[in-house]
C-alpha cells in the first residue's frame, strides 16, 4: 500500500506529516484491500476578509471498490485531517459490507487513542 501526502501553499507541517502516515497505514489493519491513499492539504482563500481555510483533500483507492474522494475545509490542518478521515472512514464502511459496524467503531476508538 502507497500512502502520499502533500502540503501546498506554504501548509507544511512535518508533525502532522508523520500522524497522516501512522493514521492511515493504521487503516489498513480494517481494510487490507486499499493500494493507495493520497492526501493533499493546500490553502484556500475564500474571501478578502475572511481567513484563509486549510483544505485536505483525501483520496483511496482499492481495487474492486469505489474510488473514494473526500474534501474538508477547516481553520486548522489537524481539524481538517480529523474530520476528513472520519469522512473517509464513514464512507469505506458504507462500501465494505462485510465489516459490521462494530469493527467500524472499533477502529474510531483506536484512531481517537491514537492521537491522544
Amino acid at each position: 500500500m502507497t500512502v502520499s501526502v502533500t502540503f501546498r501553499h506554504g501548509t507544511e507541517n512535518k508533525m502532522l506529516r508523520r500522524r497522516v502516515e501512522v493514521e492511515c497505514h493504521a487503516l489498513t489493519r480494517n481494510t487490507p484491500d486499499i493500494i493507495k491513499i493520497r492526501v493533499i492539504f493546500s490553502k484556500e482563500s475564500r474571501h478578502s476578509i475572511s481567513p484563509d481555510l486549510i483544505a485536505c483533500h483525501i483520496s483511496i483507492q482499492a481495487p474492486n471498490k469505489q474510488h473514494i474522494d473526500v474534501y474538508q475545509y477547516q481553520p486548522n490542518e489537524f481539524v481538517a485531517f480529523n474530520k476528513a478521515l472520519e469522512r473517509a472512514v464513514s464512507k469505506l464502511a458504507r462500501l465494505n459490507a462485510k465489516k459490521s459496524t462494530h469493527e467500524i467503531d472499533r477502529y474510531l476508538i483506536e484512531l481517537r487513542e491514537i492521537r491522544s
